[in-house]
């Protein structure tokens, strides 16, 4: 059935084309300004925190590549208030398929398609320069952890859009998805409340710095190969469980 919502999405690119286009440049231009911003840190500060300017493009690359992700397939945290505050979540309910299966393929944003047009490149540009050397393993290892980092990323969202069910949370969302920015830089520019914060509590770390970091470094982050799908798995579950006892106590609007 996901492949029916991708192929509306599809038409929808299709159909509003100048739309698409706009999108997409909005996309581009947005990552161009932030690669901008950190070529102009480099240039001043050519290492930074032990990081040298190839490691933190491919950093920068691998984290907006994650967002992308998380944005174009998993953008249902920015819907669920529309859903509870207008009464549409009824309509998925009477329907034989699970709600948050359905409002997750109907969440699609085609502007994010233009964000992991600059991130795959900048990702390739800098694995060159640092003449990464790709096997079998490094290669699964690279998409499991775009698809980890995107899912993360969805889920500590949705922790906070389910509490829409009994408060409006739509204002904190924004701060929160701000947060996940620090992580397309080493952690380790920061102090350590924030590294604990991006790690511990709030586990945008493991969706963007980390799992790049192993990638680099694997003989320092070897953690990561497995506390990535780990993380990922468990926020799942948290979600899944949140979002079971929110519709048990949902009562819709009551219009």
């Amino acid at each position: 059935m996901y492949g029916w919502y991708l192929r509306i999405y599809a038409r929808t690119l299709v159909e509003y084309r100048a739309d698409t286009l706009i999108s997409l440049a909005t996309g581009l231009l947005q990552q161009a300004s932030w690669f901008l911003f950190l070529s102009v840190i480099i240039a001043r500060v050519p290492v930074l925190a032990g990081w040298e300017y190839a490691e933190l493009v491919f950093i920068f690359g691998f984290a907006t590549t994650a967002r992308a992700i998380s944005t174009t397939f998993l953008n249902v945290p920015f819907e669920v208030t529309h859903y509870v505050r207008s009464g549409e979540l009824d309509l998925l309910l009477v329907r034989p398929v699970g709600a948050l299966f359905q409002a997750i393929g109907l969440s699609q944003q085609p502007n994010a398609l233009g964000i992991g047009l600059t991130g795959i490149p900048i990702m390739i540009y800098a694995a060159r320069e640092l003449g990464l050397h790709w096997t079998a393993g490094s290669i699964a290892y690279l998409a499991l952890a775009l698809f980890c980092g995107a899912v993360i990323r969805y889920a500590v969202l949705m922790v906070i859009a389910i509490l829409t069910f009994w408060f409006e949370m739509r204002s904190l969302l924004y701060p929160m998805m701000w947060l996940y920015d620090f992580v397309r830089f080493p952690l380790d520019v920061f102090s350590w409340p924030v590294r604990a914060l991006l790690t511990f509590v709030i586990p945008f770390g493991l969706a963007g710095f980390y799992p790049a970091a192993y990638l680099l470094r694997p003989e320092s982050y070897g953690w990561a190969l497995w506390a990535v799908p780990a993380t990922t798995l468990g926020l799942v579950m948290l979600v899944r469980l949140l979002w079971s006892i929110a519709l048990r106590h949902y009562e819709s609007t009551g219009s």
